[in-house]
């Protein structure tokens, strides 16, 4: 049986909410659906969203109980906020974002370009807006919770899918065990590492790089404004690259790049990581005595 993680995650910004699983036992009758969406992040909620605003019904499945952990998208541009206006939480967005349009590059410790990004008084939104993920997902989540046409199901895994002539048979694992579930339409949204993409060798196009970076989002009073910072080749961390932004409620989030060959193991160790956190800041002027910033951090892997 499925068992999603139930204590509360860590967070120096967020407060996490677990949501109830959805059980079979409590809807013994499972007819065929128009559309079942696996994966409720962004796309998935968008998704069923927009099927609700065409008179469309849909079912989110999610394995989790808690919307996204870690530091995941932290900015969305002027035409993400366009489509989030459409399902009626840009508003939220907006009240709670940083908006912004300049963005900073240095290399080797010199500001080589300065971005401007259009923006006229009329326009609706900022070419671009900081704000967490996971405050989009819980937007997201009432707006489908509010929404009679979107059945959502926390704690509920995709095991399988089975194509049939003209439906997909789907078996879905929870809590207190499986049921399958019949639809017309399946939509996988579960991620960039996409099971079912996997399951049925559907390949995503385009080009990549492999590069691991630390995201390390920290708590510090920086008195900057809210424009992107990208650091090329910098002193203390050469050849490899380091974006600042600021976020929401008095946090800075710092992703830079690891040498070849260093482990997620080795770079998530206290003493480097805070090693490399004041190096950042002191290279923008801002070295800070021990204790005054307080941080969490995760590594992932850049395509």
């Amino acid at each position: 049986m499925h068992q999603p993680e139930t204590e509360v995650r860590p967070s120096i910004y967020y407060d996490y909410r677990v949501f109830n699983p959805w059980l079979p036992s409590s809807h013994p009758a499972q007819e065929r659906k128009k559309v079942v969406i696996a994966g409720s992040g962004p796309a998935g909620m968008v998704t069923a969203l927009e099927l609700a605003r065409h008179g469309v019904p849909s079912v989110v499945i999610t394995s989790e109980l808690q919307v996204s952990q870690g530091s995941r998208a932290i900015v969305f541009t002027r035409r993400s906020m366009e489509i989030l206006q459409q399902v009626g939480v840009a508003g939220y967005m907006t009240e709670n974002g940083l908006p912004w349009r300049f963005g900073n590059s240095y290399y080797r410790g010199q500001h080589v370009f300065r971005m401007e990004a259009p923006h006229d008084p009329d326009d609706r939104f900022f070419p671009m807006l900081n704000i967490q993920q996971q405050y989009m997902e819980e937007y997201l989540f009432n707006a489908c919770a509010a929404n009679p046409l979107i059945d959502f199901r926390w704690g509920n895994k995709v095991v399988s899918v089975e194509q049939q002539a003209d439906f997909a048979r789907v078996e879905i694992d929870t809590p207190e065990g499986p049921y399958t579930l019949e639809t017309d339409w399946l939509v996988a949204a579960d991620g960039g590492r996409s099971g079912i993409r996997a399951a049925m060798d559907l390949k995503m196009e385009g080009a990549s790089y492999e590069g691991l970076f630390v995201i390390a989002d920290i708590k510090i009073d920086l008195p900057l404004p809210t424009e992107r910072l990208a650091f090329f080749d910098p002193d203390w961390n050469p050849g490899n690259t380091i974006l600042m932004h600021r976020e929401p409620h008095g946090i800075w989030r710092l992703d830079y790049q690891l040498p070849v060959g260093e482990t997620p193991e080795e770079a998530l160790r206290p003493d480097s990581l805070k090693a490399r956190i004041d190096a950042q800041l002191a290279m923008i002027g801002y070295a800070t005595p021990l204790g005054r910033w307080i941080g969490v951090p995760s590594t992932r892997h850049a395509p």
